[in-house]
């Protein structure tokens, strides 16, 4: 059993799991909802958006967590005892994550099929929010799946920096995470010299970057910059960016393009995004690439980050998946929770309560790589 493992345990030990809320997801309610969820579900990271009220949100997401598990058992382990790390998405330059769809609703034609709509993950895409382009801001997270399939080439991306001066020092945050591009060495350089007052603080930093030509020398080039480093040090690799929910067979880029990271033996773990669902772990285990098969826990050395000497995965990170499980209860699953936590109500939630079911479903997605026991859940406290 590793439900009461530490954030650090578990990325030694290949059973790193981290919830991915989204760079420039800023819709707060489900934030909060979905920080609360995979808290207790187990999670060892939860990483959000570069917003003093995204940030707020999440931790009292975990906050929500931590007093539900102390009202009630977790079944027979306290998920809750670790809390999670809090991440924030950086980026150095134009990146896919770091963006918002918009549109003049009043050039769409009146017999339009409205794909855009129908393809929108999030339910951002309002027609009759004349006010903000048609597009919803604080819902879209920038998956882009609508700006192909617009008949009239209508919708177009708005990219944005994440705004690093925003951070204050009063706000509890323990990783970051720089999404970066091949080619961007100088553009990283700056990124991270501007953080030198906050790295001193951090437990951990993680760099995204997608594949391509120079990939290698990028790495390297990177964990140059970065060096020395004292903290963990992440590679994630980023298959295809927000399109776990998708099909199952969109983990086979993150896959592929963690298998050629792993070749590179750079120091640091390697860490799954961009395409997982429930199907990675299982494609994992089948590839023999599991960290979590690992039979020596791997210990951080100064300087180096830590990593798996025999090119195994440490982890795997969820978002589009991970939020689809859950989106179409989070409303409900809001108002249970408040009523427990507003009231004196000591009997845990029912099975076929909103929040047990959502519950099952964010612990059914992080106990694939957690290994945890069937049943895992709520109980009495005794």
């Amino acid at each position: 059993m590793t439900a009461n493992q530490s954030p650090l345990q578990s990325l030694q030990t290949g059973r790193w799991v981290k919830l991915i809320c989204g760079a420039s997801y800023q819709d707060m309610p489900s934030i909060r909802c979905l920080a609360m969820l995979y808290t207790l579900s187990g999670v060892d990271c939860i990483d959000v958006a570069a917003d003093p009220a995204v940030i707020a949100a999440a931790q009292r997401g975990m906050q929500d967590a931590r007093q539900l598990a102390t009202r009630f058992r977790v079944g027979d382990c306290s998920l809750a005892s670790a809390t999670p790390w809090l991440m924030v998405s950086l980026n150095d330059s134009e990146d896919p994550h770091f963006r918002k769809a918009y549109f003049d609703v009043t050039s769409c034609p009146p017999d339009c099929s409205r794909p855009c709509e129908a393809v929108c993950p999030t339910e951002a895409i309002q027609f009759q929010a004349l006010d903000s382009g048609g597009v919803v801001s604080n819902l879209c997270y920038g998956c882009g799946r609508c700006i192909p399939i617009c008949p009239i080439s209508n919708i177009e991306a708005h990219f944005h920096q994440a705004d690093i001066r925003s951070l204050s020092e009063a706000q509890h945050l323990d990783a970051i995470e720089i999404h970066t591009h091949i080619g961007q060495q100088v553009a990283f350089a700056q990124l991270w010299e501007s953080l030198v007052a906050m790295r001193s603080k951090l437990k951990l930093v993680s760099v995204s970057c997608p594949g391509g030509p120079g990939l290698e020398s990028y790495l390297k080039d990177l964990h140059a910059i970065m060096a020395p480093l004292s903290i963990p040090l992440i590679w994630q690799t980023d298959g295809r960016p927000m399109s776990g929910d998708l099909g199952k067979g969109t983990t086979h880029a993150a896959i592929r393009l963690a298998q050629r990271v792993l070749q590179l033996g750079l120091p640091g773990f390697v860490q799954l995004a961009g395409g997982t669902n429930h199907y990675t772990v299982d494609k994992l285990a089948e590839l023999n690439l599991l960290g979590a098969d690992a039979q020596v826990p791997v210990k951080v050395g100064a300087g180096a980050g830590g990593g798996y000497p025999n090119g195994a995965i440490a982890g795997i990170a969820y978002g589009s998946y991970a939020r689809k499980l859950v989106m179409p209860m989070l409303d409900a699953i809001e108002q249970e929770v408040q009523i427990y936590l507003n009231s004196d109500v000591i009997q845990p939630p029912s099975p076929d309560s909103s929040l047990m079911q959502g519950l099952q479903q964010a612990q059914q997605l992080v106990g694939k790589l957690k290994n945890y026991p069937a049943g895992v859940g709520f109980a009495s406290k005794s």
